[in-house]
């Protein structure tokens, strides 16, 4: 019999343990490495529960982990098919909606000092830009602890809206405003400035890892721009007074915003990601309506389910 302090001390121990990882060695955004945390933290806060619940928890996220490490390997299809890759596109729409002007271009030029030296508030950028690679994620493992039906909903969410973006990147690789303007095909200069690495890790260190850790042309849509929206509009519900829902309304707005200013994105991008998402809702929703039609299926058994 496990005693009632159990949880408490996994928990703690679990806690230290990634501290310390995150000191040594970085924030785990590697899918593999980032999913085994998620697990063992999941097994650590029911550590006093039987052991067929922590196979099960292995089990409900090992197939959901698999899909999303084939979509990391995927995304450099494009390059191999020989797909043209879109460029000047994007400009010319960029500039057609903004009668001439590029907002990622007006945005450096006019926020960023001419010594160079990035601002005070990066910091506050790099925390917007980084929560991508985090927040997604805690959030699945924060529903699956509260409801496995919401939690259910939620990643076939995260799965559509990945495949939707590796559809895209597959058959319309497009260029982001950074690697534009190292084509000439934005005059002047374009900088990867959202703050990735907080200032703490120099900036050209952390470019160089966004460099090899993502995939160039996959600028439209912006999925960076889609998870942001997601979160907020999964959270939605649960948002019970005004502070809170102003909150999630900033968060996707304050992404936008750091990817367009960082040179990450066009706002055309952003635009499509959020299109993308609304895409991913109808398709599951089709999906959810069905399969509660079935002989047998009731999927609001145990928790209320939330339709968003």
């Amino acid at each position: 019999m496990v005693n009632k302090y159990s949880r408490a001390v996994a928990w703690s121990a679990y806690l230290l343990a990634l501290t310390v990882t995150i000191f040594t060695l970085g924030l785990p955004t590697d899918r593999i490495y980032q999913a085994t945390w998620i697990v063992a933290g999941l097994i650590a806060f029911t550590i006093d529960r039987p052991w067929r619940d922590h196979v099960r928890v292995v089990w409900d996220w090992l197939p959901l982990i698999a899909a999303l490490v084939v979509y990391d390997l995927s995304r450099g299809v494009a390059h191999h098919l020989g797909m043209p890759v879109r460029a000047q596109e994007l400009v010319t729409v960029e500039s057609w909606l903004f009668g001439g002007t590029i907002p990622t271009v007006w945005l450096q030029e006019t926020l960023l000092p001419p010594t160079g030296e990035l601002p005070w508030w990066t910091l506050l950028t790099g925390i917007v830009y980084t929560s991508h690679f985090l927040v997604p994620w805690v959030l699945a493992a924060v529903f699956y602890v509260y409801s496995r039906d919401v939690w259910s909903g939620y990643m076939r969410r995260v799965l559509l809206l990945s495949y939707l973006g590796l559809v895209t990147y597959i058959l319309l690789p497009s260029v982001p405003p950074w690697l534009a303007a190292e084509g000439d095909v934005i005059s002047g200069s374009v900088g990867r400035v959202a703050g990735f690495g907080f200032g703490v890790v120099p900036m050209d260190v952390s470019t160089r890892w966004l460099e090899a850790q993502s995939n160039p042309v996959a600028a439209l849509p912006s999925l960076h721009a889609a998870f942001a929206l997601l979160v907020a509009v999964a959270l939605w519900p649960f948002a019970k007074n005004l502070w809170s829902r102003v909150l999630l309304a900033a968060y996707p707005v304050a992404m936008a915003f750091v990817l367009v200013y960082g040179g990450e994105h066009y706002v055309v991008d952003v635009l499509a990601g959020w299109a993308y998402l609304g895409l991913a809702i109808l398709l599951a929703r089709a999906w959810e309506s069905h399969t509660t039609t079935l002989p047998g299926r009731d999927l609001t058994v145990g928790h209320p389910r939330r339709r968003w």
